[in-house]
């Protein structure tokens, strides 16, 4: 398939897509959460695309890869699932068979990969939990600096409400994805807005959660936790352990080894029944 390309330009107005599930913040930045402007060349393009939109208060054009489904029609209100990266690019969800996408097409799912405001090894999008590995914890945010970090965090809720806006996604089912550092991102996501993301799905993501606040999460974000038995990358034991928790804790959770599955293509492999787990909330 061919992937579409827009310079989308676009003005700051007050939109609430995600700005009504965060906390406080000061009046300008809320002021300029973007908007997706009518007037662009791509707008409402559906297909596979890469696209750009301008950080509030940088100027600077930020890409995120989108895909909407091509039979999507103005007023459909369709489910989205953001998958954070772990590599240097929004292309490394989509490897190999680029499952999450083919079984979008046939579920009628958008999917968004945000940056997470610069292309920096190991993001983790604010989070402040420590990913638990072989050789031990590992430091977040590592070689970010914390604004930038803090950044990375915005780009998600930016791409969230532009892409929510112009798509008329269905905001009461938004779901989110990451691996690795960024596994540990959707377990913060979780719990900083609970109200925003449906259920998460953690792949190869175990973090240390001696101050993890659990019960923001109660009956409110559905987890699903994945780990290749071949994934050598991040203990099995230690993902085992993170889903045990979290059901003693009262929150909904499935845990799955994934057979043959790697470090990087786990969730790929198991993408049939990730989007099963997704249909059902």
């Amino acid at each position: 398939m061919k992937i579409k390309y827009a310079w989308l330009p676009l003005f700051s107005l007050i939109v609430t897509l995600a700005q009504a599930q965060q906390p406080a913040a000061p009046a300008a930045q809320v002021d300029q959460t973007p908007k997706p402007n009518p007037a662009a060349p791509m707008y409402r393009a559906t297909g596979e695309q890469y696209r750009i939109y301008e950080f509030p208060g940088t100027g600077e054009s930020i890409p995120y890869r989108l895909y909407v489904p091509e039979d999507w029609q103005p007023g459909e209100k369709l489910p989205m699932l953001i998958t954070l990266r772990a590599g240097n690019s929004i292309n490394n969800n989509h490897r190999e068979s680029n499952a999450l996408v083919t079984e979008a097409r046939k579920r009628r799912y958008i999917v968004v990969s945000p940056l997470g405001y610069r292309g920096y090894r190991q993001p983790y999008y604010g989070s402040p939990y420590p990913v638990e590995r072989p050789d031990g914890p590992s430091k977040p945010a590592d070689g970010w600096t914390a604004e930038d970090n803090q950044r990375a965090e915005q780009d998600v809720l930016n791409v969230l409400a532009v892409v929510a806006a112009e798509y008329n996604a269905d905001t009461s089912r938004v779901f989110l994805h990451g691996q690795n550092p960024s596994g540990s991102a959707a377990m913060h996501f979780a719990a900083k807005y609970p109200d925003t993301f449906r259920a998460i799905v953690v792949s190869s993501g175990p973090i240390i959660t001696t101050n993890y606040p659990f019960a923001n999460l109660e009956d409110k974000v559905a987890v699903l936790i994945l780990h290749g038995d071949k994934d050598t990358s991040n203990p099995i034991a230690a993902s085992e352990r993170m889903a045990r928790e979290l059901k003693e804790h009262g929150i909904e959770t499935e845990y799955h080894v994934v057979p043959g599955g790697e470090h990087l293509n786990a969730y790929l492999l198991f993408a049939p029944q990730l989007y099963d787990f997704l249909d059902r909330h």
